[in-house]
């Protein structure tokens, strides 16, 4: 389950997910910044920056390995995704 935090349209989205289907690794708060810049006629910038909050001091290296290893994995798959889907045309939209 996500809230968006903050939107603006076309430039910048805020989300933050604190309700987990299922516990893991003491996490229990993600968000995640979205910023879009346009540079040139048909050509975006996307900036993503996210956090993973966790409430367990013992489980920070892990934490960390999952951050730096599993997490900005699936994320780059996910704008690959978008990259994809804008190429071939595909509408998004949130609704």
């Amino acid at each position: 389950m996500d809230s968006i935090l903050e939107r603006v349209e076309n430039k910048y989205w805020k989300i933050q997910v604190d309700a987990f289907q299922s516990w893991m690794l003491g996490f229990y708060k993600f968000i995640g910044e979205w910023k879009t810049t346009e540079l040139e006629p048909n050509k975006i910038l996307i900036e993503y920056t996210y956090w993973l909050h966790s409430n367990s001091v013992m489980l920070a290296p892990l934490n960390w390995l999952f951050a730096k290893a599993f997490w900005k994995t699936y994320m780059k798959r996910v704008l690959e995704n978008i990259r994809l889907s804008a190429y071939n045309n595909e509408p998004y939209q949130y609704e």
